[in-house]
């Protein structure tokens, strides 16, 4: 019995770093933010063999001491919890994807727009360069761009005076450069880039569907010895058949409360049999 109890003590302890360890990093919640949702999914999933590992345990600490009253309790409780555990797992991985798509559109559109700036900036300086009439001109449009934070970049004082085509041809080269740089720096993402966290992103699903199935099959609805995974395939037809209106058998009496019951109630009752609160007393095994 003392070994049952420091297996459950181990469990417990598994539970609680795994929810300190995730929320460490999740914290503070930004539930609109892809970026948001990519990381906090890769660390519920990275992380997800640690509470594994602890409804393990408990279970073994229940099926070795069937007699011990309070660790039969934490593994039926725990049980009924793992599938909600198991739900969130298999919801990570459309809401993966959904993140992922989203990230890539929010940063194309980024792109875009800060290279549709640039362009107008870049547009805007080579228009007064090329309206310019005399080096003095020049200088004052320039200065003028550099007072409404157009131009950044360039030093005016420092001027070469040369022919004024040549000094035209110099400056247009210089914003051309220049222009090409920012829209190299800020350009959508390139293949390997987005190769690679595709790749990512697909392991994360991945595993993501495997926690799910593995927190499953170590999930107990009320008052069943069945793993959820096994009842799983059935659980559809329980649905449906839990919405439809119930009538006596022939031959037996009804309650006569039954069709008191809304398909609404009934949905309830149903669900609520999947993680309901802790029984009073275990399961026999």
């Amino acid at each position: 019995m003392i070994f049952a109890d420091r297996l459950a003590v181990v469990a417990i302890s598994l539970f609680i770093v795994y929810l300190f360890s995730v929320l460490a990093v999740i914290l503070p919640f930004r539930l609109l933010d892809p970026l948001w949702q990519i990381s906090a999914i890769k660390v519920a999933t990275e992380a997800g063999s640690i509470p594994l590992i602890g409804l393990a345990l408990l279970h073994l600490a229940a099926y070795i001491c069937p007699d011990n009253i309070p660790v039969q309790h934490r593994q039926n409780g725990l049980a009924r919890l793992a599938i909600l555990a198991s739900i969130g797992f298999l919801l990570f991985v459309p809401l993966q994807g959904y993140a992922v798509i989203k990230s890539y559109r929010i940063a194309n559109e980024v792109s875009s727009q800060q290279q549709g700036t640039a362009t107008q900036r870049a547009d805007t300086v080579r228009k007064a360069i090329e309206q310019a009439s005399s080096f003095d001109d020049l200088k004052k449009r320039l200065l003028e761009l550099q007072r409404s934070n157009i131009l950044r970049t360039l030093d005016i004082e420092r001027i070469p005076s040369i022919p004024l085509p040549l000094l035209k041809q110099q400056l247009l080269a210089q914003v051309n450069q220049a222009e090409g740089q920012f829209k190299a720096a800020v350009g959508p993402l390139d293949a390997a880039a987005v190769d690679r966290i595709t790749r990512d992103s697909l392991r994360v699903m991945v595993s993501s569907l495997a926690f799910s199935i593995a927190f499953a099959a170590l999930a107990q609805r009320r008052n069943s010895r069945v793993p959820f995974l096994m009842e799983l395939p059935t659980l559809p037809g329980r649905l449906i058949g839990s919405l439809q209106p119930r009538r006596a058998r022939p031959g037996q009496a009804g309650t006569g409360l039954d069709f008191l019951k809304s398909p609404t109630k009934r949905e309830e009752e149903f669900f609520e049999s999947l993680a309901p609160p802790e029984d009073e007393h275990p399961r026999t095994r």
